[in-house]
């Protein structure tokens, strides 16, 4: 992926220096881009970068040390989770009950998401895209 662009040209394999690898295939490099690029189109994708550049300026100069790979691992991640979503949530309440079979519900949103589970999956997806738009902010694609 090239910073200065925002694009995904080819897969990245290995740092200089035989450090981190990343895992990314042409088709995952031209999902990323294609997700950053309608990212970076959306008006309310836009206003959440600023707040997060605005909010987060001294964090994101930390994160900004993380290598590239890493980020681009992270981003890959996501995306994958983020392509699960529609196989998961197929049956919304076996869904709630697998995530609270996992340990991954908060015990203050159980009730909540036991009487309305497509409400897990609106959250889930919304904090999915806020991990992908932030690992891109940190990378600077965005």
């Amino acid at each position: 992926m090239d910073a200065a662009t925002g694009s995904i040209s080819e897969p990245e394999t290995q740092s200089e220096g035989g450090g981190l690898t990343t895992k990314l295939t042409e088709q995952d490099a031209m999902d990323i881009s294609a997700l950053v690029e309608a990212a970076g189109q959306d008006p309310e994708t836009i206003k959440l970068i600023a707040v997060l550049k605005d909010e987060n300026s001294l964090d994101l100069d930390e994160l900004r040390e993380l290598p590239l790979e890493e980020v681009l691992n992270g981003m890959k991640g996501v995306l994958d989770e983020m392509k699960m979503m529609d196989f998961l949530f197929k049956d919304p309440v076996k869904a709630v009950e697998a995530f609270e079979a996992e340990g991954l519900l908060p015990p203050e949103h159980l009730e909540t998401y036991k009487k309305n589970p497509e409400l897990l999956e609106d959250d889930t997806r919304k904090a999915l895209y806020f991990n992908f738009i932030s690992l891109a902010v940190v990378g600077e694609f965005l």
